[in-house]
């Protein structure tokens, strides 16, 4: 009977036999299907659906059998479920021995995978950290934003004065170098950090490696919170040498405790207190947005949004559940939900305190959270309708669907003979996706005219083997036809925006196929083609001038790790040019300039790429 339901699921749509035996492969998926839920046992776990080579959604069930059994009943009815229901291709699961450790297990297997129809929540901006790199034998402290917390990242912390504040602290208090490796490799004598006592100029070996990997310790140890064991300890060493008439050092004690005591006073690294999150959701369709208000100590300390898709048509409740679920396990420090949605309850966190305030301090923060995802959701719809026209007409012209747009951008900056560079930027319905950017030096040999370089940097971003169904180049006629020769056969479009009459803003052209359409004409569907031009060029720019600030300052062989200006100059002294290095075998070079086999190999895939 339920094979017969999961079946009569999958086809109710299909409405004839010639359909049917036209189609007979998928009624093999159907059965498959049928036959594996038939084996899934009726306890708490975690499901996952595959379609073509990936997969497209993880969830969590006290019942898997039941839960799984669900989707493919006919009394289902969002569109959103059926769009998901006809991709299945394959189905598992993992079983866990309780709901608790289903929903830990669901959730680091979609932070993991990234399923295309699970709720992927996209941070609007980085967070700070303090690096310690231990990858080297004197590791530096440094600042660092990213959105991902990485093995050898301290925080994410408050605020970034703050995290440059507790840097300087520390670098105070511990002496720890903050240089980058080829200014510390490249040291024959202390700096002036050491020279105001801010260093211990582990560089000219002023330190032995066991006394500053002591340092390190004690500031990994900080940086966790650990102040009181740190400052016992430092308040016994302090008495010993004072014992021992040792004053000096005792002296040196005692200066650090002041400073580590002061950094815990004022709360600048690790508050040490509860946290309380204030969460709020707005939505409208497939867009949902939140917002979290991180409190600690009874004040307001940051403002985080988020927004993700719902492509399976989830109630707000449900969206609210997953959501707090997913910020207290990626925040164990947590003590209480303040939530605007009164219905929310997790029996998965006993531990923690869920309110939902009607007056007072609280009331103010969540309608605060209200506001702030109210004008988040406002501003990603005005930004999906700003290329609904464009969207439409990708959709006459190219076959392209809303949900499968893949746009790449590509510009060339740079003139003939100087540095060249190809910027590539990544466009779908809603915007930029800039995870997919990528930014290119253009090789010697590909940098004779712009249209060799522009084809060299489309080869190369082809090679990433993202889904991209449109390239759009700043170009004329000449710049498409020289491109669609060079890629020959593709499996997709290639159109090019040329400057139009007076070369104003607004009136270029669009080339593709046989086509040449005006903008002037109809400036509505331009929306999309002039953004991505646009923002390809701002690419371009940024790393152009980039490049060439770095170029006046320091020779390009030092972005090689381990690559610094001795070893530049022995290769001038040795070489009549680069060129003819990267003609020479590795192993040679290596002799000639006395250096490590494995550098010279850097060096000289490095200039390969350059000149040959």
């Amino acid at each position: 009977m339920e094979q017969h339901i999961l079946e009569h699921k999958c086809f109710r749509s299909v409405g004839s036999r010639a359909w049917e035996r036209e189609h007979e492969e998928i009624f093999v998926v159907v059965h498959k299907i049928a036959d594996k839920i038939k084996s899934f046992p009726e306890t708490p776990g975690v499901y996952r659906f595959f379609g073509k080579n990936k997969i497209l959604y993880i969830g969590k069930a006290k019942n898997l059998k039941k839960r799984v059994q669900s989707y493919f009943r006919t009394s289902i009815k969002e569109f959103k479920t059926n769009k998901l229901v006809e991709r299945i291709e394959d189905l598992d699961y993992l079983t866990t021995n309780n709901e608790t450790e289903a929903l830990l297990l669901e959730q680091n297997l979609i932070k993991s995978n990234q399923p295309q129809f699970n709720i992927l929540l996209r941070d609007d901006k980085t967070f700070p950290y303090i690096k310690i790199d231990d990858a080297h034998d004197y590791p530096s402290i440094t600042f660092k934003r990213t959105t991902k917390a990485e093995k050898n990242l301290f925080g994410p912390f408050i605020s970034a004065k703050g995290t440059r504040t507790a840097i300087t602290e520390l670098q105070k208090a511990l002496k720890l170098r903050t240089c980058n490796d080829i200014f510390f490799s490249n040291r024959t004598r202390p700096c002036l950090q050491y020279q105001i006592g801010k260093c211990s100029a582990p560089c000219v070996g002023f330190i032995s490696k066991n006394d500053y990997q002591k340092d390190i310790d004690t500031t990994k140890s900080i940086l966790k919170g650990n102040f009181k064991k740190i400052l016992k300890n430092l308040a016994i060493e302090m008495k010993d040498y004072s014992a021992n008439e040792k004053f000096e050092k005792a002296g040196v004690v005692k200066r650090k405790i002041r400073i580590l005591e002061r950094v815990e006073e004022s709360q600048i690294i690790f508050s040490g207190g509860d946290q309380t999150k204030v969460v709020s959701v707005a939505s409208s369709g497939e867009d949902v947005c939140f917002v979290v208000i991180d409190i600690e100590m009874n004040s307001f300390t940051n403002i985080r949004r988020f927004s993700f898709k719902n492509k399976v048509n989830k109630s707000e409740l449900n969206l609210m559940e997953e959501f707090i679920s997913r910020l207290i396990l990626s925040n164990p420090q947590i003590k209480e939900i303040v939530c605007s949605n009164e219905k929310f309850h997790s029996p998965f966190f006993p531990n923690i305190k869920i309110s939902f305030p009607t007056s007072g301090k609280k009331k103010r923060w969540i309608d605060m959270a209200k506001r702030n995802a109210k004008n988040l959701l406002s501003l990603k719809l005005q930004r999906s309708n700003k290329y609904s026209l464009s969207i439409n007409y990708l959709k006459e012209n190219f076959d392209i669907n809303e949900e499968d747009i893949s746009i790449v951008g590509f510009d060339v900056s740079g003139g003939v003979g100087d540095i060249q560079t190809v910027s590539c930027v990544f466009f779908n319905s809603e915007g930029p996706i800039k995870s997919k950017y990528r930014f290119y030096h253009v090789p010697l040999k590909h940098a004779k005219s712009d249209l060799s370089a522009l084809l060299f940097g489309v080869k190369k971003y082809l090679k990433n083997n993202f889904s991209i169904n449109l390239i759009i180049i700043d170009g004329g006629l000449t710049h498409l036809k020289y491109i669609e020769n060079g890629l020959g056969k593709k499996a997709f479009e290639v159109v090019s925006i040329g400057k139009g009459e007076k070369r104003k803003y607004g009136i270029e052209n669009l080339f593709f196929k046989k086509n040449k359409v005006e903008f002037r004409h109809d400036d509505s569907m331009s929306k999309i083609f002039l953004d991505v031009r646009d923002e390809a060029h701002r690419f371009a720019l940024k790393n152009f001038r980039s490049t060439k600030r770095k170029n006046l300052t320091q020779h390009f062989l030092q972005d090689i790790p381990g690559i610094g200006p001795k070893i530049i100059s022995r290769i001038y002294r040795e070489f009549k040019s680069l060129e003819d290095l990267s003609k020479e075998d590795y192993l040679s070079s290596a002799l000639k300039l006395g250096i490590n086999p494995m550098k010279a190999k850097k060096i000289h895939d490095f200039l390969k790429e350059m000149y040959n």
